[in-house]
């Protein structure tokens, strides 16, 4: 049966049931009208005014029917519409991790059961391109390593080859430094397509983040030296987190990396670390151009390397944001970016605590 015909069934009784109503209560005045011609004639029954008689059943018989028709109108209306609410509750839940798991069908055959078949062969769709992506993405990061690495091998022996004339070793140092930084690409690319595969191994110890905070200082401050840009740490309090301590340091590089990128000359940076319900919070502000309103959601997808100024002048691929939420997400935690109040950037990471 299709949707349409329920719910006109569905009004159609609604309706029937409110004329029974006006039925009857007429039945029973002019019922009672004829019982009082019949005991006391025609003249006793001409006393009642017509006008009453008619507001009478109005009131009495079409009140309670119109009442009848909304309430009831209203409740055979949600049963009929409430496959639609559910429909519309599992396309919201929808996004690339459950692909595979198919929306429950009402199998009536209806419209919306229709729908339901619908929307289930476009996940299946959906889901075998994601997977071909993924897989394409690491086949194709881990075909690239091999001709890379020989390329980067016999690039550093020509340079070191004395016979290589001095014209051609800037240019194979430039030629070098490409392959590097394609081989930096391509390493990240696989780093992702693993994680979304579901594909990558994370060490669980027991991890002072503290720490690795005072060593991001550090790393920070060889990183901002050349720029003139001060980096401070203003609060680090001791907090354990479990997980894997070479990829969460690779996440608080990452942040420091974007951090001196995207900043100012004579800019800076500050660090924090608390604990805050139960959670590590680390923030990494930095005193960089804020990116405009429209492009701060953005800033985690892949390759996104902000406005068309900031892309031209900084280096590198717009993956570093993307492999530090990957992280952030396999620690069960989060990471949010924000623009403060007085114009700088400021990244939140939260991460669970594990007391020592």
């Amino acid at each position: 049966m299709t949707l349409r015909r329920r719910i006109l069934l569905y009004y159609l009784f609604t309706l029937a049931i409110s004329f029974v109503i006006i039925g009857f209560w007429s039945w029973f005045e002019f019922n009672e009208q004829q019982e009082v011609i019949r005991h006391d004639g025609v003249k006793a029954a001409l006393r009642e005014s017509p006008l009453w008689e008619a507001f009478e059943i109005i009131l009495f018989g079409g009140l309670p029917a119109l009442l009848l028709g909304i309430l009831g109108g209203g409740l055979l209306m949600r049963h009929a519409l409430r496959p639609i609410e559910t429909l519309t509750t599992e396309l919201e839940k929808t996004d690339a991790s459950n692909l595979a798991e198919p929306v429950i069908r009402s199998g009536n055959g209806d419209e919306l059961d229709r729908m339901s078949a619908v929307f289930n062969s476009m996940k299946q769709r959906l889901g075998i391109s994601f997977n071909q992506a993924r897989e394409f993405t690491l086949h194709a990061s881990h075909e690239l390593k091999t001709p890379l690495t020989i390329m980067h091998g016999t690039l550093e022996q020509m340079l070191e080859d004395k016979e290589t004339l001095g014209v051609h070793r800037d240019r194979i140092a430039s030629m070098l430094e490409e392959v590097q930084r394609l081989a930096a690409i391509v390493g990240q690319l696989a780093f992702l397509a693993k994680a979304d595969a579901d594909q990558l191994t994370f060490a669980h110890e027991l991890v002072a983040l503290d720490l690795l905070a005072r060593e991001l200082e550090e790393d920070t401050q060889m990183l901002a030296a050349s720029a003139n840009i001060t980096v401070v740490m203003t609060t680090c309090e001791p907090v354990f987190v479990s997980g894997d301590r070479m990829r969460l340091r690779q996440l608080l590089l990452n942040l420091a990396d974007n951090a001196v990128k995207y900043n100012q000359e004579n800019g800076s940076i500050t660090l924090s670390l608390c604990t805050q319900d139960q959670q590590a919070a680390f923030q990494i502000t930095n005193t960089g151009p804020a990116l405009a309103p429209e492009l701060r959601t953005r800033v985690f997808e892949r390759f996104f390397r902000g406005d068309a100024a900031h892309a031209s002048v900084v280096e590198g691929s717009g993956l570093g944001l993307s492999i530090a939420e990957s992280i952030a997400h396999a620690h069960g935690g989060s990471i949010v970016f924000e623009v403060t109040t007085d114009g700088h950037t400021c990244i939140t990471l939260r991460l669970p605590t594990n007391p020592k």
